[in-house]
């Protein structure tokens, strides 16, 4: 029987995983925001009038979480994401992963690639392989209106740093990966906590010219807010209106008025290229470096600032960016299942 490969990359503005895996083609994913409530003991309000919420109760050590695509839904006003360096090793992000395996569909998982920051991922990919190995106990569907559970097998465990996935993502969708094994590559991945980047002659990482820097999109989004809040006169509880309307690509609305979002994008800029300028220092001189590649979902709004730094170079974004990480991952726990030995990542 064909081993069944799956990946989920839990960041922490998103959680990304694969649903299919078409055979010699695309690869299907999906996605819902890093968000975790404890869920609520209380009656559903909707009282079978509304709508129930898409999201999915996960327990983990006797404590339960609602996640999912309408997770948003269920947070109170003193709930805030877990923006911790720690956070793989938390039980959010267990019940975030399993949030994934509840829209995947399957029973058991022979390989389940997931990623870590890269300047997580020596630290951390042990005691993460530990956690997700095993089994996992998810919803199932109601049956006579009674909830049920059942259970996800996971049998092996592989750890990759993030950035890796989206140079597998890149190199197979072009058919460049035997070329550009041979290439120094800069993979830059702009994510909503950290700004992750990898230079690797192939895949074996330089360590001492890659790295991660807290400074992701919510620092920009944080930046930007504090513009509106003086605007509006007061504090906003969060900035997810803001994200989704730089996302969209339309204004945000607080009390029933748009915010013209032109006006505060500069900001967000020049918060953007301070941490542009860590990375572009860590790199060191780019004349060897062959090919950059642009990914995550910090990717779009990078672009014009990654070219300000490598203005010689031309900068590679891959399609439908916010998953190019996980469908890497794929790729890569598929190699390892056919072959028995994933994709040397190593550090040189």
């Amino acid at each position: 029987m064909k081993p069944i490969v799956r990946a989920i990359d839990v960041g922490y503005g998103n959680t990304k995983f694969v649903v299919l895996r078409q055979s010699g083609g695309e690869t299907h994913c999906g996605l819902f925001p890093s968000i975790a409530p404890q869920a609520s003991s209380t009656a559903d309000l909707g009282a079978g009038v509304f709508q129930r919420r898409n999201t999915a109760v996960i327990e983990v050590n006797g404590v339960s979480y609602e996640v999912g695509k309408d997770a948003a839904l269920a947070k109170d006003a003193s709930y805030g994401r877990i923006l911790d360096p720690d956070f793989a090793l938390t039980d959010t992000y267990i019940a975030l992963a399993r949030g994934a395996m509840y829209y995947m569909g399957v029973d058991r998982i022979d390989v389940l690639v997931v990623g870590l920051p890269v300047n997580a991922h020596k630290s951390k990919s042990a005691e993460l392989e530990k956690r997700m190995v095993g089994e996992h106990t998810i919803p199932a569907p109601r049956t006579g209106g009674i909830a049920q559970t059942r259970v996800v097998t996971v049998d092996q465990v592989r750890v990759l740093p993030q950035p890796i996935g989206a140079f597998f993502d890149y190199s197979t969708r072009e058919n460049r990966l035997q070329k550009m094994r041979k290439e120094m590559n800069l993979v830059i991945d702009p994510g909503y906590f950290t700004l992750d980047w990898v230079v690797a002659q192939g895949v074996k990482i330089v360590d001492a010219r890659s790295g991660a820097h807290s400074g992701g999109m919510s620092a920009v989004l944080a930046t930007m807010g504090e513009a509106i809040n003086r605007d509006i006169g007061e504090q906003l509880p969060d900035f997810n209106s803001i994200d989704e309307a730089m996302r969209f690509g339309t204004n945000p609305r607080f009390y029933g008025r748009e915010y013209d979002l032109a006006k505060y994008l500069p900001l967000g800029k020049d918060k953007a290229r301070q941490f542009m300028a860590v990375l572009a220092n860590k790199v060191g001189p780019a004349a060897d470096i062959d090919n950059i590649l642009l990914a995550g979902g910090g990717a779009e709004f990078f672009l014009d600032l990654v070219a300000e730094k490598f203005p010689k170079h031309n900068i590679q974004i891959t399609p439908d960016p916010v998953y190019a990480n996980v469908r890497g991952f794929q790729f890569a726990g598929e190699t390892w299942a056919s072959q028995s030995s994933t994709p040397s990542v190593v550090a040189a």
